[in-house]
């Protein structure tokens, strides 16, 4: 009887197990696995500008990233040029930059390690992926529009591709950061954040390559080109001039630094910015930032790799010479330059 009993008890733990671990598996395979995506990290972001010149001079001049190469249309003319930041990733900017402009992001690319796989992933969550083409930098590419128009291309680098030939070269010892880490686009609509988490299967914002990259879908940014006086949303006067800085500062690139002070005083030097214009500060994420502006107003955060556990967020580092921080003395205000 007692044989019985444990056998009839072990038969219903087993199939309680079973139908747990079956139960367990098919909300596994409902969800996006980020595991099985062939996505990389970020291969380039473009940026919209009005002058070429004054890009050139910002992003190679200020930020040392060495021009590699140029993709020129039918006609002769510079489409867009190659920033490079490491042999897999790049800042492209295109002169199509329209008067009064708002989104001066063109696209963020990211790259895949199989192109095909991944475009029949998408295609199986109703995603709608464009057909996969040749870009003009002889890759092949297809690209997703997010549901507020933002443009997603997907890339595999190709042997005979613009990246491919320059790698290995335009490695220039005096740029500021060897790598790309995050995108910021923005998402107006907060519903529509879940597209990026579950249909393109970016776990919050983190992509599932190894580098530990990711996007950034906010709604606005207290980061402006205007530091001070913050500019009043609601006067008329200014009103315009804040949209367009809030669109300058959501859509823009984060570069990962080593060592804050010295890319600050480097980005000083360089830009002939005053000490404002190159206030660091912690951030939220427990790092030091820096935020420059390229000539059209689009963002460039600067994040240093090391967290700093002892300094509360909004600590700025004191202008000038090495000196102790200044710690804030309201949660969540900038102390410095005093309001």
């Amino acid at each position: 009887m007692l044989r019985r009993s444990l056998t009839l008890t072990f038969t219903i733990v087993f199939a309680i197990t079973t139908c747990a671990l079956l139960t367990s598996a098919r909300g596994r395979q409902s969800q996006p696995v980020v595991a099985d995506l062939p996505v990389v990290g970020i291969a380039n972001v473009t940026f919209k500008v009005s002058d070429l010149a004054k890009a050139r001079a910002y992003y190679a001049g200020v930020l040392g990233l060495a021009q590699a190469f140029e993709i020129k249309d039918a006609g002769g003319k510079v489409a867009s040029a190659f920033f490079k930041v490491n042999d897999d990733q790049f800042i492209e900017v295109a002169p199509n930059l329209k008067a009064g402009e708002l989104i001066r992001q063109g696209r963020v690319v990211f790259e895949s390690s199989n192109l095909e796989k991944l475009h029949a992933l998408y295609s199986a969550r109703g995603l709608k992926p464009g057909t996969i083409n040749r870009g003009p930098d002889g890759n092949p590419v297809f690209r997703i529009v997010d549901p507020e128009g933002n443009n997603l291309d997907f890339l595999q680098y190709a042997a005979d591709s613009q990246q491919a030939k320059v790698r290995g070269k335009f490695l220039d010892q005096g740029r500021v950061s060897t790598h790309l880490l995050h995108a910021g686009i923005m998402v107006k609509d907060p519903a529509n954040v879940a597209f990026y988490r579950e249909k393109l299967g970016f776990v919050q914002g983190r992509l599932p390559g190894p580098r530990g990259e990711y996007v950034e879908t906010p709604n606005s940014d207290k980061n402006t080109e205007t530091k001070y006086p913050p500019l009043d949303p609601d006067n008329p006067a200014t009103r315009n001039q804040f949209v367009r800085e809030q669109y300058g500062a959501v859509y823009h690139i984060g570069l990962e630094v080593p060592d804050m002070r010295a890319t600050r005083d480097l980005l000083q030097k360089r830009g002939g910015y005053d000490d404002l214009r190159v206030r660091a500060h912690v951030g939220n994420s427990r790092r030091w930032l820096v935020h420059v502006f390229d000539p059209d107003g689009s963002r460039t955060e600067m994040m240093e790799s090391a967290l700093q556990d002892t300094l509360p967020p909004m600590t700025v580092m004191a202008p000038g010479p090495p000196a102790p921080p200044i710690l804030p003395k309201t949660p969540g205000v900038l102390p410095w330059p005093p309001q």
